[in-house]
């Protein structure tokens, strides 16, 4: 391989979605690994896209296959930690009928519940204003309603 390839820094890179009921409140699922709450979605693996990945992850947590996805934004995260640097991309993933939400199966070894809440639960329930996806699905949200992707660092323009 060639040396200068070797040398680049390498990134994490993530893929979730928003997806809502009829009555517009968002989608959450609770891992098993983590303390608070997430939208579905999880790491893309190598050669994958982040669209691909997400959609591959929704199908593996809840059971769904969402093949149309539309991006909403891409959030920079620089290393924290343990944590290196990562890129999360955030996809809207419609609103479920009352028989595709019945159809929810959860990924039993890594989530342990789901629910649909407001916005505002929602963004306390994924960690509060001090945790970049809780920061970001407020943008999303916009995103959505304005029909423009957003660019974010650390949940914020």
């Amino acid at each position: 391989m060639n040396e200068y390839l070797v040398s680049l820094p390498r990134k994490r890179v993530g893929a979730g979605a928003l997806i809502f009921n009829t009555k517009g409140e968002v989608l959450l699922v609770k891992p098993t690994y983590k303390g608070h709450w997430s939208i579905p979605g999880g790491t893309v693996e190598e050669n994958e896209s982040p669209r691909h990945a997400c959609i591959r992850e929704i199908k593996e947590e809840i059971g769904l296959d969402m093949s149309s996805l539309t991006f909403l934004c891409v959030d920079y995260t620089p290393a924290i930690g343990d944590k290196n640097e990562a890129l999360q991309f955030a996809f809207y993933g419609g609103i479920l009928t009352d028989t595709q939400i019945s159809s929810i199966h959860l990924q039993e070894k890594e989530l342990s519940e789901f629910r649909f809440v407001s916005v505002d639960d929602a963004v306390e329930l994924t960690g509060g204003h001090m945790r970049n996806l809780a920061k970001r699905i407020p943008k999303c949200i916009d995103a959505i309603k304005t029909g423009t992707a957003v660019y974010l660092e650390n949940g914020e323009f």
